[in-house]
């Protein structure tokens, strides 16, 4: 196994250190998007900032888009309104196959190199039968990715890996990788992602919760559910959203567990339909209250980039711990319970 990930790594390493001038001009893309997208639109959009580079009409099954391009973007191709692929428009042909995976010119056939081998390491993680092997493979492919970009901190390709790691980064370790390379700052979703970190660190265990006011029916506000002399168990949480989903019988547990102890559990709907969130709600019979339909307006002030995201909050309103799920959820619950005497009213 350590082998495979060792032959995986030195392809990674070949092909970070290739040489790939970024290079704008005339391109052409084209891929076999099947006959049932007949007539749909396709459009070609900067996968960075969502504007729109190209449409055409698919026909006989197949999209060619052509055009012409100042210097290389990331984009995806979207046909029907479903994401089809991830490509770098160029100057050249590019060409997506049947897995929608990118050829023909020097920054596809890098990216495509790359997602081949990031797949190879997702397989010998899986197969990895300690958790030492796994933590090993995670590690050493770190490495590779931060190497990775450190040799095409000049083009798109590295911007998607450097991407794909920032979201794990704190906000100083990502303020330090954009020193180093600060054209990545100039990507719209790098300068959210510093605004988002610096919002998550202001935020972070020991602050003191923000307060937000979502108007709906009735207004409801954070603020009328924590700071209230007992602890809060806050799930940011969406009905569509299969981890948000599984980690419910977690909280019902602890909920269970300490709810007559002096544990508050709230749940703020967030990135949903209030429809479907009420649906949700029902069919998972959670007990505890609920606030509608908040959208964004949580997670920008509290820079959570993915959900469940769960937050303790004290009887003060200080923020205990967050981003924690199931059994370091359990752990952090139960440890502070166990010290915690409600205050009789």
């Amino acid at each position: 196994m350590r082998s495979k990930l060792l032959a995986c790594g030195a392809v990674l390493l070949a092909i970070s250190c290739s040489q790939n001038k970024p290079a704008g001009g005339d391109y052409s893309v084209s891929a076999n998007v099947g006959d049932e997208a007949n007539g749909k639109m396709a459009y070609i959009v900067n996968y960075d900032n969502g504007d729109l580079l190209d449409s055409a009409v698919v026909a006989d099954g197949k999209v060619l888009l052509k055009g012409t391009i100042d210097s290389p973007v990331l984009a995806r191709l979207i046909v029907g309104g479903q994401r089809s692929g991830t490509l770098v428009v160029e100057q050249g042909d590019i060409v997506l196959d049947d897995d929608a995976m990118p050829s023909g010119t020097p920054l596809n056939r890098l990216f495509a190199d790359f997602r081949h081998n990031e797949d190879s390491v997702g397989i010998a993680y899986g197969d990895a039968d300690s958790d030492s092997l796994r933590a090993a493979i995670f590690a050493d492919f770190e490495v590779m990715s931060d190497k990775f970009v450190a040799d095409n901190s000049d083009n798109p390709v590295g911007y998607y890996v450097l991407l794909s790691r920032a979201y794990d980064f704190s906000s100083e370790e990502l303020d330090s990788v954009l020193a180093l390379y600060p054209s990545f700052g100039e990507y719209k979703r790098i300068s959210d992602l510093v605004d988002m970190k610096k919002r998550a660190a202001a935020t972070a265990a020991g602050n003191r919760y923000v307060d937000f006011t979502i108007e709906g029916d009735s207004a409801q506000s954070l603020s009328d559910y924590v700071g209230n002399g007992k602890y809060t168990l806050v799930d940011f949480w969406a009905s569509w959203c299969g981890p948000c989903r599984r980690e419910m019988p977690v909280i019902k547990e602890l909920y269970e567990e300490f709810g007559s102890k002096g544990l508050q559990v709230l749940g703020v709907a967030v990135w949903d339909e209030k429809d479907a969130s009420v649906k949700a709600i029902e069919q998972l019979e959670l007990p505890w209250p609920q606030i509608l339909n908040a959208q964004t307006v949580p997670t920008d002030i509290y820079g959570i980039s993915g959900i469940p995201h769960i937050m303790l909050i004290d009887p003060e309103g200080v923020i205990v711990a967050r981003g924690m799920q199931g059994d370091s959820l359990r752990k952090v619950v139960r440890e502070t319970m166990a010290n915690y005497t409600p205050v009789a009213k």
